[in-house]
């Protein structure tokens, strides 16, 4: 009698234990742990502050994981920093969020002048385009064992992605060019910094051919201080173009051009477009306004 009282005491103990080793047990088995999400930051000063001076080098959160695999069996996502940026401030927003949904993301800090240290998006962009941008496409290729990735541009990052698309055969490796207030047609400038896409070959259009195997999406906002009129971020509409403004998303939005790349509305677009398949909803909410 005395050892069933004991056993009779012991039992919720042992069965508490037998719980937490089969919990231990799931937690171990592959492909079952759940990583930490990656960290996430929506505000631009903060961003910049931490990782403006930054190694060249440094990946932003969730970004060039060169072994990753997409469950969903997505393209690989390259992200094209701005002018006077870097990899690792320009997109410490976008690249965990996307991460964080499962994408493989990559980055790099492209375009750095003699003079311009750890600072990309200052040099030849033509020289950019095709001697560091272009071999890092075959590198994530290659790691990752996908026919095409995708690429994201910000601001000058959209004009590197399309320079890219016109080099030879590159146009086959790229499914969807997605741009965040990248100048299409017209004139970027800050200061004395002038983005411009260059002359074409005879025959082309001066902005850049259209590639039809390419699906184009661009995101633009009237507020836009930089790439202005706005509507120069923009491309002439066709079946493989989709522009979208944010003001028809979000009438109320004060979204500015840097703020195009911290945004949870931009996020949530770019999201969609990415994967139409499986769309996510798209809040309106307060975003940086230059």
């Amino acid at each position: 009698m005395g050892d069933n009282s004991r056993v009779n005491r012991l039992r919720p103990r042992l069965a508490a234990a037998a719980a937490a080793l089969a919990a231990a047990c799931l937690l171990l088995a592959p492909g079952a742990a759940q990583a930490a999400p990656f960290p996430v930051t929506t505000d631009a000063n903060q961003a910049i502050a931490e990782h403006y001076l930054s190694p060249a080098t440094e990946s932003p959160a969730g970004s060039n994981r060169f072994d990753c695999r997409d469950r969903e069996g997505r393209d690989p996502v390259v992200l094209l920093h701005a002018t006077a940026m870097n990899q690792s401030a320009n997109w410490a927003y976008l690249a965990p969020t996307l991460a964080n949904a499962g994408y493989c993301v990559f980055s790099l800090t492209y375009g750095q002048a003699s003079w311009s240290g750890n600072t990309g998006g200052l040099g030849n962009k033509e020289r950019a385009a095709a001697q560091q941008v272009a071999p890092f496409i075959d590198r994530v290729l290659t790691a990752t064992g996908a026919a095409k990735v995708d690429l994201i541009g910000h601001s000058q990052g959209g004009a590197i992605a399309q320079l890219v698309t016109q080099l030879p055969g590159r146009a086959a490796q790229v499914d969807t060019l997605i741009s965040l207030s990248a100048s299409h047609q017209g004139v970027s400038r800050v200061g004395s910094i002038t983005d411009r896409l260059p002359a074409r070959a005879p025959g082309q259009s001066y902005w850049g051919p259209r590639h039809p195997s390419i699906d184009y999406v661009n995101f633009a906002t009237r507020n836009d201080e930089i790439s202005t009129p706005y509507t120069n971020t923009l491309m002439t509409p066709g079946p493989n173009v989709v522009n979208t403004l944010i003001q028809d998303v979000c009438p109320a939005s004060k979204i500015g051009h840097v703020g195009m790349a911290y945004s949870p509305t931009v996020a949530a677009l770019v999201r969609n477009a990415l994967d139409p398949a499986h769309r996510v909803p798209v809040a309106c909410g307060s975003d940086y306004p230059f």
